[in-house]
């Protein structure tokens, strides 16, 4: 009797522990959930201070996403960001590649003044390059082997333009618009069963005839290249890793802005690639653009409009190109426009300049704290 009443109590003991291992399973679970709901995000090029340091000290900010260079995800930082349950996105620039250019400069794109695709430190290779989109992909699956990221991040995923000196006042025709090289032309009347005439062999007569006869025709083949290369980037980022996350870098223009140009100049149609990608990140850079901070949400709400996924604008944190400072009161505005809904988060661009303005970072923990 009294060995039944031990085996009883055994059990009874073993229930109730089990039951209090998986309760506090669930409430980390819950936790890690409601961590992540809202998206706070740090890109982050460079870093000085050993990786757990770091971490704990994001995790302590609110901080719960890192954007970083791949060369950054060594095994520490990996191990670190995990033990505290903040996310790393790798980014990859796609066809910003001034390296492989150099290398080889039939790879640029053409404006539609006859110009390769540079302006500054802007270069852009042709998207229509079969050989180098292979190539870009094969180095993605790589970087997913090697770093095991919880996500892709995709910058210049799009046609050449230097949007970051396209101010409002900009008409659009002064916009330059690419890619007018042989083999984008090529496959442009190949995939579409046209012939433009021959008559026409120089670039801006070409452009100029395909805007006035196939315009609608053009764009969207613009859009189906960067949308195929999502498409073709996720397909083998999921071949190895079905859960991982991606994001794409979207040039901040609203449909309206420019005469729609985020279709037919930049080639992002986010109504196209969203399917494709858990989340869109405008590059809301309102001071850089010589915007209010109310534009900032003004971005999502119209992305919003177009998809289902997560929008998650990234804020500059001091100003560039502009010699205007960007004061500690813009830059609040510009993280309480960014948080405002529809948005699902901020991301600040970037860490390194934080680190450098103690008054913006105590905004920063200030108005996370109260939005928590």
């Amino acid at each position: 009797m009294k060995r039944i009443t031990s085996n009883r109590q055994a059990l009874g003991m073993f229930i109730f522990l089990g039951l209090v291992f998986v309760t506090a399973g669930c409430r980390q679970r819950s936790q890690q959930i409601r961590k992540h709901e809202q998206m706070i995000g740090v890109k982050v090029y460079a870093i000085e201070q050993a990786p757990a340091a770091l971490f704990q000290y994001w995790d302590e900010l609110g901080i719960n996403t890192v954007f970083a260079a791949p060369s950054l995800l060594n095994t520490e930082f990996r191990m670190s960001a995990r033990a505290h349950q903040i996310e790393t996105f790798i980014i990859v620039p796609i066809f910003f590649d001034p390296d492989t250019l150099h290398l080889n400069p039939d790879l640029y794109a053409v404006t539609k003044d006859g110009n390769t695709a540079v302006e500054e430190w802007v270069e852009f290779v042709c998207p229509s390059r079969k050989e180098y989109r292979e190539r870009k992909i094969e180095t993605i699956r790589t970087l997913i082997r090697e770093l095991d990221p919880d996500g892709l991040s995709l910058d210049f995923i799009r046609h050449f333009v230097f949007w970051e000196k396209v101010y409002p006042d900009r008409q659009p025709e002064n916009i330059p618009n690419t890619c007018f090289d042989s083999q984008c032309l090529q496959k442009f009347q190949m995939d579409l069963n046209l012939s433009i005439p021959d008559s026409l062999s120089q670039v801006p007569e070409i452009a100029a005839w395909i805007r006035d006869n196939y315009l609608a025709e053009w764009t969207e083949w613009k859009c189906g290249l960067i949308t195929g290369m999502i498409r073709e980037i996720v397909d083998a980022a999921r071949e190895i890793n079905p859960g991982i996350k991606i994001n794409v870098h979207a040039v901040p223009w609203r449909q309206d802005d420019f005469g729609n140009a985020i279709r037919n100049v930049v080639g992002q149609d986010f109504s196209k690639i969203a399917p494709h990608v858990d989340m869109l990140s405008p590059m809301t850079y309102a001071h850089m653009v010589k915007q209010k901070p109310e534009w900032v949400n003004s971005v999502v709400e119209d992305l919003a409009g177009m998809v289902k996924c997560r929008i998650i604008p990234s804020i500059q944190v001091n100003e560039a190109y502009l010699t205007e400072p960007l004061t500690v009161a813009e830059f609040e505005k510009s993280l309480i426009a960014a948080l405002k809904k529809p948005s699902s988060g901020v991301i600040f661009w970037s860490w390194e300049q934080l680190v450098e303005n103690p008054e913006k970072m105590e905004i920063l923990r200030f108005v996370l704290k109260n939005n928590r």
